[in-house]
């Protein structure tokens, strides 16, 4: 049951709807992907603190937009994460955009994003494909439970 006069704080259950969108408006995420309203504990960590702190004081039905550095996400984009690797190296087709496994600095296979390529040799970007961009969360209040610890004994 909706309780419309209570407003989020810290420690409260919270449920949620979501949709999250790069700067051009692309989505990259939302909770109707994910399989509908989420349940979270505010300032459990459950989602960027940004997103948390952000919907404190917000009641059911309020939806807010809140900016989401990429430091609570992707993290900063790391020009030290672009590499040249020998062609050799990688196991798949060749192509600017691709993204293939490849061995980063320790061997270990990750994703990475072909930029350029030579005869010989490729530049590979092992940052995530988000990593620097800033997330725009709009969150729509549905219900509010000031005490979610007493539902989770029973």
């Amino acid at each position: 049951m909706e309780n419309h006069t209570l407003r989020v704080d810290f420690g409260f259950g919270v449920v949620i709807e979501y949709q999250i969108r790069l700067k051009s408006g692309q989505i990259v995420d939302s909770s109707e992907k994910s399989g509908g309203p989420v349940r979270l504990i505010c300032g459990n960590g459950d989602f960027p603190k940004p997103v948390e702190e952000g919907i404190i004081g917000l009641k059911p039905g309020d939806v807010k937009v809140i900016p989401v550095p990429p430091q609570y996400t992707y993290g900063l984009y790391d020009p030290k994460q672009v590499v040249l690797v020998a062609a050799e190296r990688i196991y798949e087709e060749i192509a600017v955009g691709k993204m293939v496994k490849a061995p980063d600095e320790f061997g270990l296979k990750r994703p990475a994003v072909i930029k350029r390529f030579w005869e010989g040799a490729v530049l590979l970007d092992f940052n995530h494909p988000l990593a620097g961009q800033t997330m725009l969360f709009e969150v729509k209040i549905r219900d509010i439970d000031p005490d979610p610890a007493e539902k989770e004994q029973n």
